[in-house]
């Protein structure tokens, strides 16, 4: 499950900032990143990071934001599999919304080599 964490992260992040916004579920108002192009069908994780936040919240209610524990999740998963590890700058607010649209657009095809993602960064 650690390659799909990585890849949740990243999803995330490409679409307005790493907010967690790829968490959110579609409500009558709003339709979410889920069933995007490039994650409905694909992503995984979602119930990993929502039983990390259930134990999270059972030791400290309120403190730590989704979009925290999705990039610390990332980095322990990439840890734990034998990756390098990283430092991880906490602090990140959790999104209000979502929106397929922009996810649609700003999520890079499967096909970007590493140089394409890094300009996309930039």
């Amino acid at each position: 499950m650690g390659a799909s964490i990585l890849r949740l992260f990243f999803h995330d992040c490409f679409v307005n900032g790493c907010d967690a916004s790829v968490l959110l579920d579609d409500t009558p108002t709003m339709i979410g990143e889920k069933n995007a192009l490039g994650n409905a069908n694909s992503l995984r994780g979602y119930e990993v990071i929502d039983a990390i936040k259930s134990r999270v919240e059972a030791a400290c209610r309120s403190t730590v934001s989704c979009a925290d524990i999705l990039a610390l999740a990332a980095r322990d998963a990439v840890t734990l599999l034998g990756g390098p590890s990283w430092t991880v700058l906490l602090g990140r607010r959790d999104a209000r919304t979502a929106s397929m649209v922009a996810a649609n657009a700003n999520l890079p095809p499967a096909s970007d080599s590493i140089g394409n993602l890094v300009a996309r960064l930039e």
